[in-house]
């Protein structure tokens, strides 16, 4: 077990060493309990904005990576203004996550993921608060079996699952269940993003019990992440529910399925009532490409999906 009860603050950045990917890293440690009252700093205000890490890298530095961390517990801890993502979990299994708090300023605090999770297995995160400039949380390819329960979130770009298939590649995640969150402002709340061109899948994802309050996006599929035109390949987006949600929008848009040419399938809404705080501008939903059900969906209206 390692305890942290007072401050660790990251150093600056030119006191980075050259193309650092990492400041805390843990690799391979099994069965590790990462807990405490402290806070740990990355002190990421000199990389906000900025696309590569140091002259000539590319990329921004992960301040707290685990990476072949099986059975790894974090709890309690306070971590704000990381650099780019605050908590990255890779290649490892039976993870929880509870009790934690993620802050990084509104606007300026780019690429700031609270909580990255990549190629990882059994993942519960529960019970944190977090406020990011970018995901709050965010499910990467390979994880299967990800439980997220009572996180508060905002500001930020909500959970999302992806993104996923950049630059061609292959990927999946599926088995995720978000259930009893709360999202406060921000971009987006439930979202799942892909890239065209990507091949593989994403399936088996539940967004349920979720409250929205002044949130720009808050029931999203995005297949053409960034705005990227279509291509031959996709990956496939498959049985998909959104149920119970139910708050307010910034966005008349609600509810966004924008789907690839192949198509979204077996995509259920269930119980939504969403309503845009802009009176001259009442909810409204956005639909291509999308194959499924919807079943007492008070606002805004999806007449794509069958009733």
């Amino acid at each position: 077990m390692i305890q942290i009860m007072g401050n660790i603050i990251a150093p600056p950045r030119n006191a980075w060493g050259a193309c650092s990917k990492r400041w805390l890293y843990f690799l391979g440690v099994n069965g590790l309990t990462l807990d405490g009252t402290g806070v740990i700093n990355g002190h990421g205000q000199s990389w906000w904005g900025s696309l590569n890490g140091t002259e000539g890298c590319t990329g921004l530095p992960t301040a707290l990576l685990f990476e072949r961390c099986d059975g790894l517990q974090i709890s309690r801890l306070t971590h704000i203004n990381g650099p780019a993502s605050h908590i990255f979990v890779v290649h490892s299994r039976d993870v929880t996550i509870s009790g934690v708090h993620i802050n990084s300023p509104k606007g300026i605090s780019h690429n700031t993921d609270g909580i990255d999770i990549s190629n990882t297995v059994r993942v519960n995160i529960r019970n944190s608060i977090i406020g990011s400039g970018d995901d709050c949380i965010a499910i990467k390819g390979g994880s299967r079996f990800i439980n997220i329960s009572h996180v508060t979130c905002g500001p930020g770009h909500g959970i999302s699952v992806g993104s996923l298939g950049e630059n061609g590649e292959e990927e999946f995640a599926e088995h995720v269940n978000v259930r009893n969150c709360t999202f406060n402002g921000g971009d987006s709340a439930a979202r799942i993003k892909t890239w065209p061109g990507g091949k593989g899948y994403a399936k088996a994802i539940i967004y349920e019990n979720i409250i929205v309050n002044q949130t720009n996006y808050p029931v999203y599929i995005d297949q053409h992440y960034m705005r990227t035109p279509e291509k031959k390949e996709a990956l496939e987006v498959t049985d998909v529910t959104f149920r119970n949600i139910h708050g307010t929008c910034t966005n008349e848009h609600a509810v966004v399925l924008d789907c690839a040419k192949i198509g979204c399938d077996n995509i259920k809404l269930q119980q939504i009532n969403i309503t845009s705080i802009d009176l001259d501008k009442p909810a409204s939903a956005i639909c291509h490409n999308v194959h499924g059900t919807a079943t007492d969906v008070i606002s805004p209206r999806v007449t794509c999906l069958h009733h």
